[in-house]
């Protein structure tokens, strides 16, 4: 994957640097324990100031998605997949990524079960991009390492 590099600022570096490490991180508001996304200074529930970055499960369900037929980006091959993932944590934190899996996978549907995957990003300092795999089944089952 080349061609793509986040542009940090005060809010996002803590997220861009967690891809990095191939970790999924949101902020959560000290005072009413809203997770949010994007990154902000002030929570739009409580209005506090006061929050951390915490380590999300990197498991959701999409809720939509599209097929993208035109290559806007440099390492993204249309046509390709994106989604928008309900996150488990919470269920208004909903964030878009790609879809790692073909965009004509009979798999992606509305309710599929997916799961963080991360690709690197060559740079200084190198960066990681997120993208959604088909959550893991056995026998019919969803598998957790929980």
């Amino acid at each position: 994957m080349t061609g793509v590099y986040p542009a940090m600022d005060r809010d996002s570096t803590p997220w861009w640097s967690a891809l990095a490490r191939h970790e999924l991180m949101f902020q959560r508001c000290g005072e009413c324990a809203t997770w949010r996304w994007p990154a902000r200074a002030m929570c739009n529930v409580c209005g506090s100031f006061g929050w951390g970055w915490f380590r999300s499960a990197g498991r959701g369900e999409v809720v939509s998605w599209i097929v993208n037929h035109h290559a806007f980006l440099p390492g993204f091959d249309a046509p390709y997949a994106v989604v928008s993932v309900r996150m488990d944590e919470q269920p208004d934190l909903v964030l878009l990524g790609a879809y790692a899996g073909p965009p004509d996978d009979p798999a992606l549907v509305i309710g599929a079960r997916v799961v963080a995957a991360y690709d690197e990003v060559p740079g200084d300092p190198p960066a990681g991009l997120l993208r959604w795999l088909p959550e893991p089944l056995l026998d019919g089952k969803i598998q957790s390492d929980d």
